[in-house]
């Protein structure tokens, strides 16, 4: 890269912080001028299209008042030519993800690192993925030596196959927001017996969604996942344990082996998404209520070409062999989330922070609690055989203080 060209990227990364510099945004807070010039895409200088995070902003805005405009130019390496960034872990992903199918695109596999937590986002750029997948220089024509012979279960909820995926961005009020796609599907009929997007990809949107799929579909004899940080979930864990359900993991590096769910995404992407509009939707739920009458109207009564049978109607041929949760109740109890406590002496114990009262009888013993993290205004203490013992709720301390007491009475 030869000066002038470092020079016009210094110019364009002071373009975007000099309003910072002199105070000058047209927005009240310099914290909305940041939300404002992080949500655009920008031509740079011999780069091409790019977006940078908060992170980066201020570090140009660091560099500058260390050390004035010369902080602006990009460095050069030292060690040219290596990859700095990425594990020797990760660059074996990228490499199998590659071999395994040596069309797909840098960008996909990006994002692909990006859902599984491989890389983050303000430390690992596109461009160095790029520049490592020129290094391996593996051909498109390149073959596959692994064991690839495909396979279908015979009935289904023998086993689902369970996945993340990046979605779409969406622009809600003025706000960028970044959405993921959690899915379940049926290895036997192709059937989805969930799939939504959520705003999050951590343990507790994965197990919302787990929770709807069991809910409408029955029971999983397996849950076939890869080795993600989220599906390595001990709630994830519990919760198959209680339903009877085998949680089994792909080999390491090894994406192929779920090829199901990965071919519903390219498909989901290919007659779905890439046609849609994403600027008329106005949140979350509307894209969901959208994602769902494709799926239901259209993908599931579209004659699969590996089953020849339309998914819905192999998978409701075998309902009456299939295990359900008949209670709402039940189901609720199985899907809550499972922690112990021990209750202090004013008898209380803590859930993400909050405090909630517990019987006096309670008081110095280690307690099984199971809650819902989303809805937090009650909580359930269950005996060592799962049988529900108590309800309990956040602390009142004003109604706590009219309740009448030998020594002092508050009431008064």
């Amino acid at each position: 890269m030869d000066n002038d060209v470092k020079q016009k990227i210094a110019y364009f990364k002071f373009s975007l912080i000099a309003p910072l510099i002199n105070e000058n945004y047209t927005q009240e807070t310099a914290k909305e001028y940041m939300e404002v010039i992080t949500s655009k895409v920008y031509d740079v200088p011999s780069l091409g299209k790019r977006e940078f995070s908060p992170n980066t902003i201020k570090t140009w805005l660091y560099c500058y008042r260390k050390y004035g405009f010369e902080g602006l130019y990009p460095k050069s390496r030292c060690d040219k030519g290596a990859s700095r960034v990425l594990t020797d872990d990760v660059k074996a992903y990228i490499k199998n993800l590659k071999l395994d199918n040596p069309r797909r695109s840098a960008k996909s596999i990006y994002q692909e690192l990006l859902v599984k937590k491989f890389i983050e986002l303000d430390k690992v750029s596109l461009s160095t993925v790029q520049r490592y997948l020129r290094k391996t220089k593996i051909s498109t024509s390149a073959l596959n030596t692994k064991d690839r012979r495909s396979f279908e279960m015979e009935y289904p909820n023998d086993c689902w196959q369970s996945d993340i995926s990046m979605g779409p961005y969406l622009i809600i009020n003025d706000k960028k927001i970044k959405t993921y796609l959690i899915a379940f599907l049926d290895d036997s009929s192709r059937l989805i017996t969930h799939a939504e997007f959520y705003d999050t990809d951590n343990v507790i949107s994965l197990i919302d969604a787990f929770k709807k799929a069991v809910s409408k579909r029955g029971v999983p004899k397996k849950l076939f996942v890869d080795n993600g940080k989220v599906f390595q979930s001990e709630q994830l864990h519990l919760i198959c344990a209680s339903l009877g359900t085998s949680l089994c993991y792909a080999e390491p590096y090894s994406p192929e082996s779920k090829g199901k769910i990965e071919r519903f995404f390219r498909t989901l992407k290919d007659q779905w998404m890439y046609g849609f509009d994403w600027q008329k939707i106005s949140s979350i739920d509307e894209l969901n209520e959208n994602l769902n009458k494709y799926i239901e109207g259209i993908y599931h009564q579209t004659v699969h070409s590996s089953t020849n049978m339309k998914p819905i109607e192999k998978f409701i041929k075998y309902t009456d062999t299939m295990k359900f949760i008949n209670s709402k109740e039940d189901l609720d109890n199985i899907f809550l989330y499972r922690v112990k406590r021990r209750v202090i002496k004013d008898a209380t114990v803590s859930i993400e922070k909050i405090k909630f009262e517990v019987p006096m009888q309670y008081i110095g013993d280690y307690v099984n609690i199971r809650y819902y993290p989303k809805s937090l205004d009650k909580a359930y203490i269950f005996s060592e055989d799962g049988k529900l013992l108590q309800t309990i709720h956040p602390v009142n301390k004003i109604d706590n203080s009219k309740i009448r007491r030998k020594e002092i009475d508050f009431s008064l």
